[in-house]
């Protein structure tokens, strides 16, 4: 009985700060983003390969329609699979199109599939696997290519009308077979992350139609290129069953706290027993892999365009994802973000910081795309930004407390509904420029700022919560505890603390359950957090 009791209370508990919390989330990164469309349309598409050079951008592969139709036996219908190498230009704004009719099949049906891997490698655009239609099989598959296309020679050929076959060569090999994974390179080598080998039509619910195989593995590899032959050597697998079982996710560039690189995996899609997204975010670097099974991520765990920062100075990077599809939908009107297990596509862009110390926390910026906007889109950077050769942005070079253009988005499905049939979503022909304002000045140590921020976890508890509260200047804080009727019954801190992270905690076990407030005081400003004790 008092087994049941507890059980009950604690469900009530969670309900309750479901009410009250819905997702929890951190504090606000050290900047402004402005995000302005550009009025001129160009030729809308997503799920692409892309590469840029100068002011022209490339686009290869792709769909030309929205989400595809998932309770359809015909949900990639050949008609609008990008038939077109795309070429724009932002400057004018103007586009120009090479059709891949003219080329034979075996080497056009690749470069016309969606959710290719690809990575731009100085004067090559590499792009692996793929899923489309074999028109020599007569039948949908993934396929097992990988295409090297000479940017700049290809813009040249598309601009001026010329032959694109010359600047395309091809070799196939059962390792590329993967569609909806990512190709990123460190190091001397390229990984192939995740994704999976889909054959046959895409129907729902499953059916003889088609097969699904996960990779699980994230494979890697040299690519041998002198310009003339392409192959690979070193090759080498490694599998997880538990954590790999992904595709359709989004992996960015990391800068550690030491100034190595690494490779961010966020999100991805579907976990074993459910259709529902990972959360837990995965670490790439030259030594191996590092799964955060401590954080769930709370946002945009669908592949979108995203944008990383790194402050050398507090170490801490910052990952932000432009919309997508989320497990989470916020809403300004409450403040809040919502469960929804459809898993909508949404407006919102967030913020995922890793600070030094191995903390997370995501932030929902104060900014929202008019529609439902940002999956299988690109964010394109600004090449006259200050950024590390892997291709994060130098936080601490942008101009103090001024507007600086980081980039664009191009592409994506954008939606005016949160879960949409297929003929409700759209690809996105609209450019969007990204602007980012730094909020520190760099004549006072870096930072000019009295924002605090707070952190409460585990949340609920039930025997010791730690509490984390981050200064950017030093202050005279007060840090205590709340109960429901506005009494503090804890006074945890009342002094002065430098700037950076404090930790605290708090031994709940002789609390009785319920809702208490955490509340962090300075001269000019407070935050406060729910938390909930479960006895």
């Amino acid at each position: 009985m008092i087994m049941e009791v507890r059980k009950i209370f604690l469900f009530f508990c969670l309900l309750v700060f479901s009410f009250f919390c819905h997702a929890q989330f951190g504090a606000q990164p050290p900047f402004k983003l402005q995000i302005e469309p550009v009025s001129t349309k160009v030729p809308g598409t997503h799920s692409f390969a892309f590469a840029q050079s100068g002011t022209k951008w490339l686009i290869i592969g792709g769909r030309t329609n929205g989400l595809h139709g998932s309770s359809s036996n015909d949900g990639f219908p050949t008609e609008y699979a990008n038939n077109n190498v795309i070429v724009i230009d932002t400057v004018s704004w103007q586009s120009w199109k090479s059709s891949l009719s003219i080329l034979p099949y075996s080497i056009a049906d690749p470069l016309r599939s969606t959710n290719m891997q690809y990575y731009h490698d100085g004067t090559y655009l590499y792009m692996v696997g793929g899923y489309g239609k074999d028109s020599v099989l007569n039948k949908y598959v993934t396929f097992s290519s990988l295409s090297a296309v000479h940017v700049d020679n290809m813009i040249n050929a598309v601009v001026t009308s010329g032959s694109i076959a010359p600047h395309i060569r091809q070799i196939s090999d059962t390792l590329f077979r993967v569609c909806g994974g990512e190709l990123m390179e460190l190091g001397n080598y390229y990984y192939l992350m995740f994704g999976h080998d889909f054959q046959g039509r895409y129907s729902d619910p499953p059916s003889a139609l088609f097969t699904q195989q996960y990779t699980n593995q994230l494979r890697k590899f040299i690519l041998n290129d002198n310009g003339v032959s392409l192959s690979i050597s070193s090759v080498s697998g490694q599998t997880d069953t538990a954590n790999f079982h992904r595709r359709d996710l989004t992996a960015a560039p990391k800068v550690k706290p030491d100034g190595s690189f690494a490779i961010g995996a966020y999100g991805g899609v579907f976990q074993y027993e459910k259709n529902l997204p990972w959360r837990n975010p995965i670490s790439i670097d030259v030594n191996g892999t590092a799964v955060n099974s401590a954080y769930e991520q709370i946002m945009s765990q669908y592949t979108c365009a995203n944008f990383v920062l790194y402050d050398s100075t507090a170490k801490d990077l910052y990952t932000t994802f432009l919309g997508g599809i989320s497990l989470y939908d916020y809403k300004p009107s409450t403040s809040t973000a919502e469960l929804d297990t459809l898993v909508p596509f949404i407006q919102d862009i967030t913020t995922f910081t890793e600070h030094s110390t191995g903390l997370c926390e995501e932030a929902v910026l104060p900014v929202q795309f008019s529609v439902r906007l940002g999956s299988n889109a690109k964010f394109v950077p600004n090449n006259a930004v200050p950024h590390f050769s892997n291709g994060v942005i130098k936080f601490r070079s942008l101009p103090a407390t001024k507007r600086t253009l980081i980039g664009y988005m191009y592409g994506g499905i954008y939606s005016k509904i949160s879960n949409l049939a297929a003929t409700q979503s759209w690809p996105n022909d609209t450019v969007y420029r990204i602007y980012v304002t730094p909020e520190f000045n760099l004549s006072i140590d870096g930072i000019q700022s009295d924002a605090i921020s707070l952190s409460v976890f585990p949340n609920p508890v039930s025997e010791i919560v730690r509490i984390r509260c981050k200064l950017f200047l030093e202050e005279q804080i007060h840090l205590s505890v709340i109960d429901i009727t506005g009494k503090e019954i804890i006074e945890l801190f009342n002094g002065k603390k430098g700037r950076g992270y404090h930790d605290f905690t708090l031994d709940a076990r002789n609390l009785p359950g319920g809702i208490y407030v955490v509340m962090l005081r300075t001269l000019n400003n407070y935050q406060k957090l729910n938390l909930c004790i479960a006895k």
